[in-house]
């Protein structure tokens, strides 16, 4: 078995044993396109994404739209494959990791925040996530929704619905 696969096996069990936010699915490259166009995201803004993987939204973003890239990643394989990610677009002066856990990120200069965790992840996520979200801050959600929020806008992607919410203070919008 390559060792892609056996990365890739080793991080579903570790999600299936509750050890992971979401099980690891590379964000398709269309798909990320579209989740940071709906979150209108522009040279001004701070993408934030919890659970970078290997940082592939993030470098869209720093491309394709001038933003600044936050990332953590708590796998080190993954993280491994971010930096060199990041490395190779040179895309250090916008982008910035970390191996870290997501409940230990500031998000106090977020302005956009992306995920791909599951609803018992983001859910978990969302206490913190409305104490530090400045107001006016965007969270686009590929494929799990927050259950106890209405969300601004959803949209279909290949038929997986995209889930954008605006944060207003302690308030969602």
């Amino acid at each position: 078995m390559a060792v892609e696969q056996k990365l890739r096996l080793g991080l579903w069990l570790r999600y299936w044993a509750g050890l992971r936010l979401a099980p690891h699915v590379g964000t398709p490259a269309h798909v990320a396109h579209r989740m940071l166009k709906l979150a209108q995201v522009g040279p001004a803004d701070r993408v934030v994404d919890l659970g970078c993987g290997d940082a592939r939204l993030l470098i869209a973003a720093a491309k394709d739209y001038g933003a600044q890239g936050y990332g953590v990643e708590l796998d080190p394989a993954l993280f491994a494959e971010a930096e060199r990610a990041v490395a190779k677009e040179r895309l250090n002066h916008l982008i910035t990791l970390e191996r870290k856990d997501a409940f230990t990120v500031d998000l106090t200069k977020a302005t956009v925040v992306t995920l791909y965790l599951s609803t018992n992840g983001n859910a978990r996520l969302l206490p913190m996530m409305r104490q530090q979200l400045p107001s006016g801050a965007r969270v686009v959600s590929f494929c799990w929704p927050f259950e106890a929020l209405e969300p601004s806008t959803v949209a279909k992607v290949d038929g997986i619905s995209l889930y954008l919410y605006r944060f207003n203070g302690l308030k969602n919008v």
